[in-house]
């Protein structure tokens, strides 16, 4: 007979979707007590993970493919940032030179206001 551990992350692969609790413990034969312990492990060696689905929590199988779990998904794309060039230096030579991505108007701007360097945008990403 299998592990509890093992019938729990079957019945959640079989889902498309996610389970609720209930329905792992349902479908798996297994305590409702037994079954959040066991995910609560699962979720700690970073099998599965929940999503919440109004007031539910929905487990299934974590893809280990993707980011960090505090990450949420998102259809939005991105443009990287250019990156900016920004040197420092105090009139004798002695330069500190910085490079980073980050909107060029603002940072232009604030150094500007410094007075402290000219800014220039890297042709290459």
């Amino acid at each position: 007979m299998a592990s509890y551990k093992d019938r729990i992350l079957d019945v959640i692969r079989s889902s498309d979707v996610g389970l609720t609790t209930v329905d792992v413990a349902k479908r798996s034969d297994v305590s409702k007590t037994t079954v959040i312990k066991y995910l609560s492990v699962l979720r700690s060696e970073d099998e599965v993970e929940f999503v919440e689905v109004g007031p539910s929590k929905l487990w299934r199988i974590k893809s280990h493919t993707e980011r960090s779990p505090d990450v949420r998904e998102t259809n939005l794309e991105v443009e990287p940032l250019p990156v900016i060039d920004i040197d420092l230096c105090d009139g004798d030579e002695k330069t500190i030179h910085f490079s980073f991505r980050v909107d060029p108007e603002q940072i232009c701007s604030l150094m500007k206001r410094a007075k402290k360097c000219i800014c220039t945008v890297a042709d290459s990403y």
